[in-house]
């Protein structure tokens, strides 16, 4: 940091904006070339064969906020103020990532569920619609997420759906940081889906 913009971020820290959001608002523009980041699933899912006669899930493409599409990694500067950093960016699409979290998730915590990631033939598939309205670093230091999921069934017809947030404390200073705690708030998410999707498949009427 120059020295201007290391007093500016001394001013903030005592306005008491929070060291983890001074190094993420203050420090976003000083690097020659955008930092890219990935979420965390952990392994990748095993290759399963189809299981016959079990229920098939489908995961949905999972929707996110506009705000949140931008390819730059959003963080909460005060109550009504959210800012896209350039310089540290998704390596890939966020919506892309948290469908393909939430699905190797999912596929581990639900053995006796087909879980699909896309299907041309829709046909009694239950289907997992979520969309994400927050993803993002706070000024309270913070990873805040949240957003709601809705189980439709093979009919069309909807089973169950719950909004969900979750607040996870940033280990560190920065965005490896705010990283790390957002994949693993949005891991913990997704295991919480697991046990109420498998109850609302299982009860459903069988056609």
């Amino acid at each position: 940091m120059t020295a201007p913009r290391s007093s500016l971020c001394r001013l903030a820290a005592a306005a008491g904006l929070g060291v983890s959001l001074v190094v993420l608002a203050g420090c976003a523009t000083t690097q020659s070339s955008p930092s890219l980041f990935v979420l965390d699933a952990g392994a990748s899912a095993p290759d399963t064969t189809p299981q016959p006669g079990a229920p098939t899930l489908m995961i949905a493409p999972v929707a996110t906020a506009s705000y949140l599409d931008q390819g730059g990694i959003v963080y909460q500067t005060g109550p009504h103020k959210v800012v896209i950093a350039n310089d540290n960016r998704w390596a890939s699409s966020l919506s892309g990532q948290l469908t393909d979290d939430l699905y190797i998730t999912l596929d581990r915590r639900l053995p006796g569920v087909n879980v699909v990631r896309t299907s041309s033939n829709r046909q009694g598939l239950y289907q997992l619609q979520t969309r994400v309205d927050q993803f993002l670093g706070h000024y309270d230091g913070k990873a805040h997420i949240a957003g709601h999921w809705t189980l439709v069934g093979p009919k069309g017809e909807t089973l169950a759906g719950r909004a969900f947030e979750k607040t996870v404390p940033l280990p560190a200073d920065g965005y490896p940081a705010l990283v790390n705690s957002l994949s693993s708030g949005w891991q913990d998410i997704a295991r919480g889906i697991g046990p109420t999707l498998a109850g609302a498949m299982n009860s459903a009427p069988k056609s």
